[in-house]
Parts: C-alpha cells; structure tokens; sequence
C-alpha cells in the first residue's frame, strides 16, 4: 500500500525575488520624495514660530513706536524647546520700524545646521521672506536668499 502525501504549493525562490526587487525599486524611487515631505513638515513649525514672533514685534511696535532691539526682543520671544527644529530667534537690522527676525535651524531631515529664514519687515508693515534652504524645500511665499528669485 502506498501512502500518498497532499500536494503542497508554494512560491518559489525566484518569484520571492522578483518580488522583493519591484519593493526595492519603488522604496528608492520614493525616499526622496519622503524626505522632501518630511523636511517640509517640520519648517510649519518654523514657520508657526515665525508668524508668532511677528505678531509680537507687530504688537512691540505699536506699543513703542520702533523695531525691537535685539535685548527687548530677548525679553518677549517665546523659549524654544530641545526638540525645536529651530535653533535660535534673533532680530537684525533694526531702523525705526523695519528689521528682520532670522531663524536658524539645527541639523533634521534634509535640513542642515545654521541654515535660515529670514522674515524683513518693511517701512509699509509688510513682511517678505527670503531663505538659504533648498529650493525644493524652499516655503512657497520665501524668496531664495541666493537668487533673489522666487519660487
């Protein structure tokens, strides 16, 4: 008497590796685009800080009539946490009602340490932006500080 085993049904090695192949071709065609979308992610957050701080130089300078110096800007900016992707705030240029406030960050996904966003506030109370970031990266209401140009 012959006893008889079931069929048993598999993939086998070569289907496997075409398989994990067409994985790794689409995981390496999308980690830039990953990247990019992460990087632009944590600059809401500069930009958060950015616009909160411009309400406060805006508030500053109805109160006192000027642009805050760099040692009363100290005393109403708000404390950054370790984790910030910002490193630090500070106010340049200042004259009269213009200045600028510049945000340096600290090393993150496709953002490397001391580069900036810059926000100028202009004799007309309008503010421009402009930043040495990456272009496709780059906010879309911020002008590249390398060109000029925006994007």
């Amino acid at each position: 008497m012959q006893i008889s085993r079931p069929y048993l049904r598999g993939f086998t090695l070569l289907e496997l590796m075409v398989v994990i192949a067409i994985i790794s071709i689409l995981a390496s065609l999308s980690a830039p685009t990953f990247t990019r979308q992460i990087a632009k992610a944590k600059l809401i957050e500069a930009q958060n800080l950015a616009t909160q701080h411009q309400s406060l130089v805006e508030e500053f300078i109805l109160l006192n009539g000027d642009f805050p110096t760099s040692s009363e800007f100290d005393l109403i900016k708000s404390t950054l946490s370790e984790s910030s992707i910002v490193k630090s705030i500070i106010v340049e240029n200042q004259s009269d009602d213009t200045g600028d406030i510049k945000l340096t960050f600290n090393t993150s996904t496709a953002i490397t340490e001391g580069e900036f966003l810059t926000y100028s506030r202009d004799s007309n109370r309008n503010w421009s932006c402009s930043s040495d970031l990456d272009d496709n990266i780059l906010p879309n209401q911020c002008v590249s500080a390398s060109t000029g140009e925006e994007e």
